[in-house]
């Protein structure tokens, strides 16, 4: 059984949404007594708490706390889970040297929502194609609330879990479904074998020339967001309109995030869905976004153009197309093949000859030295790393004539999703 998460979207009437707030409320106040109880247990008698300390007191508490009862046992415990998790996270990053960052208390209004990791407690019923019911609670106190959504998995999805968020004011409701490996499979209407390379001028440049342009979500909402922002700016702080303007500025970058997933989900089902093989190159998003500001003692250089590259590669959501290939290309029977960037050099090397031709990023013409091929920058690059697919490794046995000087070249590593059957259905 295969697990796929889908999101619904929750219309509750005005008692349900107040119902809904109070039981964050009560999830919050939980959450923030346990983790006062941890710290002062450490403080004054250094002894640390554990998750399982904590759950075997719940009984306790709701006895002394009867409005706990409606929330149910495993959600409160999926709280307390919550707080383990965010310790032990802290103990691994200090453990790593990083920066530890310890959990911090919460506040009611930004407390995200609550789970419920089990299928007890709450029920799923779908009515008509996009029509839903989500029922929450038992007996009397039950609450059944409208939804909107649908999934693809058909009716043999059994729910596992279900996580009711707040956001901007609106409710959803995410659920894991486990759905078979035949309700998972995509149909895949094509065979080509096809390189692609992804970057800012055009989102995505396939070997054979073809182009999927950029939409710039942000760029097109900046400046509509810098009018928000400089009239929240003008308004006194803690004021009824400084809160109404951020609350549109929350809403518009909702709207930026909302069309960003909807362009890479249809964008990635169609490449895999085209493709029997799909070949790119290694991204380190966080590397390529780096901020150029530097040290205090050392400086960076053109700081306010890098930001401006950095705010385009992260707009572009290339970290989060890679993910949604990886498992999409398993489900549509795509072999998606990625290549080692660092030992391929896939922007630096020709595909014609396979010699290193350095360029900066300001040229976006390949013209190869050695041999004399000319190409788009990124179509020679998206040509290379297919190659690479079809001869893992550095792709020697497909040069006819390899230069002398780069026989002894290591070969690269590279990942591959395993390669399984295309489903028809």
């Amino acid at each position: 059984m295969e697990r796929r998460k889908v999101t619904f979207k929750l219309y509750p009437n005005a008692t349900q949404a107040e119902r809904l707030t109070g039981w964050i409320r009560l999830h919050c106040e939980l959450y923030n007594a346990a983790l006062e109880e941890r710290i002062d247990a450490y403080r004054k008698h250094g002894k640390s708490i554990s998750y399982y300390d904590q759950q075997n007191v719940l009984p306790e508490i709701k006895t002394a706390r009867p409005e706990l009862v409606e929330l149910g046992s495993h959600a409160l415990q999926q709280t307390l889970r919550r707080l383990d998790l965010a310790f032990q996270a802290f103990f691994r990053r200090v453990k790593a040297g990083q920066t530890p960052g310890f959990p911090r208390f919460k506040f009611s209004r930004r407390f995200p929502g609550f789970c419920y990791p089990d299928p007890a407690g709450w029920k799923l019923m779908q009515s008509g194609t996009r029509g839903a019911t989500i029922r929450m609670g038992s007996g009397k106190d039950a609450m059944s609330i409208r939804a909107r959504g649908r999934h693809r998995f058909g009716d043999g999805a059994k729910p596992n879990d279900l996580t009711i968020t707040r956001k901007n004011g609106e409710w959803f409701a995410s659920i894991t479904l486990r759905a078979s490996e035949h309700a998972c499979a995509r149909a895949r209407t094509g065979d080509s074998h096809r390189g692609v390379d992804f970057g800012i001028t055009d989102w995505a440049t396939f070997d054979n020339g073809e182009t999927i342009a950029n939409p710039r979500f942000v760029r097109n909402e900046m400046p509509r967001m810098a009018d928000l922002q400089r009239q929240q700016a003008r308004k006194k702080r803690g004021s009824i309109r400084y809160k109404r303007l951020g609350k549109q500025v929350a809403k518009l970058y909702e709207r930026i995030g909302n069309l960003r997933q909807d362009f890479l989900h249809k964008t990635t089902s169609r490449m895999v869905a085209s493709c029997a093989v799909l070949a790119t190159e290694e991204l380190r998003v966080n590397n390529m976004s780096r901020s150029a500001a530097g040290t205090q003692d050392k400086p960076g250089r053109m700081v306010k153009q890098k930001a401006g590259l950095n705010r385009e590669i992260l707009s572009a959501g290339l970290s989060i197309a890679h993910n949604m290939l990886a498992y999409k290309a398993v489900e549509a029977g795509t072999r998606l093949h990625v290549s080692n960037t660092r030992q391929l050099k896939p922007s630096q090397r020709c595909a014609a000859c396979w010699a290193i031709v350095p360029k900066t990023l300001a040229q976006r013409v390949h013209v190869c030295t050695h041999c004399g091929h000319t190409a788009q920058r990124d179509q020679n690059a998206a040509s290379v790393v297919l190659i690479d697919a079809h001869t893992p490794g550095t792709g020697v046995a497909a040069r006819p004539k390899p230069l002398a000087r780069q026989r002894t070249k290591s070969k690269s590593v590279t990942r591959e999703t395993p390669a399984t059957a295309s489903n028809d259905a």
